[in-house]
């Protein structure tokens, strides 16, 4: 079965993954029981608010992406597609990996405990977790292409799709970019973990299935 990460990638994948996860752990302790945004989040919505003024519908289409019907539809196109081209791998990937994303969004929202407006729950962003994660599967989807321009075009609409998602949640104040920003990076995290660890099993049943089969014939 074809690898979800290549073996050459293994170790840019892994730091990828631990720099994400340092990111939502340094963040998550600088605003843990925080009530009001930072300088940095102000100074960004105000970029935002001054760009769409007026235009609260245009930051609504730019939700799109966000909206979880929406991403549950694309995970299931996924997982067809992937069995129908025989990639088991990254099928198990599209379901695990998000559904776990969002698992450990919603535990580590109350334990960090930061709000905005009337006491929401805000970091890490849900929303962009569950966007991210979803593109991630993508990413990770196309690494193993021989073609580069693919999987850079692949990375290029990922990362726009989540600039258009995150300034649209900072834009309604619906998010602190802080927030969307330890959203993006758990979802990376936790979808490249997940990756590395299906190949890992894989591998390793291939190495039990080979030896079983070396005892029969013997």
């Amino acid at each position: 079965m074809q690898r979800l990460v290549p073996a050459g990638m293994v170790r840019p994948v892994v730091t990828v993954a631990v720099v994400c996860a340092l990111i939502v752990t340094t963040l998550a302790v600088v605003f843990s029981d925080q009530r009001v945004a930072s300088a940095f989040d102000q100074q960004v919505y105000s970029m935002v608010y001054k760009q769409f003024v007026g235009e609260r519908g245009v930051l609504q289409a730019m939700l799109v992406p966000t909206e979880p019907v929406l991403l549950i539809i694309v995970l299931g196109l996924v997982v067809m597609v992937s069995v129908a081209r025989h990639r088991p791998r990254l099928a198990v990937l599209a379901v695990v990996g998000p559904l776990l994303a969002v698992g450990l969004n919603g535990l580590l929202k109350p334990w960090i405990d930061r709000t905005i407006n009337n006491g929401s729950l805000a970091f890490p962003s849900g929303h962009t977790t569950g966007m991210v994660a979803v593109l991630t599967v993508f990413v990770v989807g196309a690494l193993t292409s021989s073609r580069i321009w693919l999987s850079a075009l692949v990375i290029a609409v990922a990362v726009l799709v989540t600039v258009i998602g995150t300034v649209a949640l900072v834009g309604m104040k619906y998010h602190y970019v802080t927030d969307t920003v330890g959203g993006a990076c758990l979802a990376v995290a936790t979808v490249l973990v997940v990756a590395l660890g299906i190949d890992r099993v894989a591998a390793k049943r291939g190495r039990t299935r080979k030896t079983a089969a070396s005892g029969v014939a013997l």
